[in-house]
C-alpha cells in the first residue's frame, strides 16, 4: 500500500504539472541562461576594459537547487523564465494579429 501511495505521489498527473514540467521548463531555460551569460563573459574577459563577472559557482549552484526544490521551481518557472523564455514567443504573436479591426479606407 504505502508503495503505490510514493509512486503515485511522484508520478500522478499533479506531480507532473507542478513538479515534472517545471523542473524541465527550469533546466532548459537556466541552461540557456548560463550558456548566454557564459559566453558574454567570455568576450567581455577577452576584451578590453575592466571585467566584471556576470555568474559565479554560487548562482549556478543556486540554479541548480532551485530545479529540484518541487515548489521553487514552479514559482521560477512562472515568475523568473516564463516572461523571458515566452518574451519573444508572445511578441511575434502580437505581431502577426496586430492588425486594425477597421480596415484603412481604399483610397489610402
Amino acid at each position: 500500500m504505502i508503495d503505490w501511495a510514493l509512486s503515485q505521489s511522484w508520478n500522478g498527473p499533479l506531480a507532473l504539472l507542478l513538479y515534472w514540467l517545471p523542473l524541465a521548463f527550469c533546466v532548459y531555460g537556466y541552461t540557456a541562461r548560463t550558456w548566454v551569460n557564459y559566453r558574454k563573459d567570455r568576450a567581455k574577459r577577452d576584451g578590453d576594459g575592466y571585467y566584471v563577472p556576470t555568474d559565479t559557482v554560487g548562482d549556478v549552484l543556486g540554479r541548480a537547487l532551485m530545479v529540484v526544490i518541487p515548489f521553487a521551481n514552479l514559482l521560477a518557472a512562472a515568475f523568473d523564465l516564463g516572461p523571458e523564455v515566452f518574451g519573444r514567443f508572445f511578441a511575434a504573436l502580437a505581431r502577426v494579429f496586430n492588425q486594425p479591426l477597421v480596415p484603412k479606407r481604399p483610397s489610402e
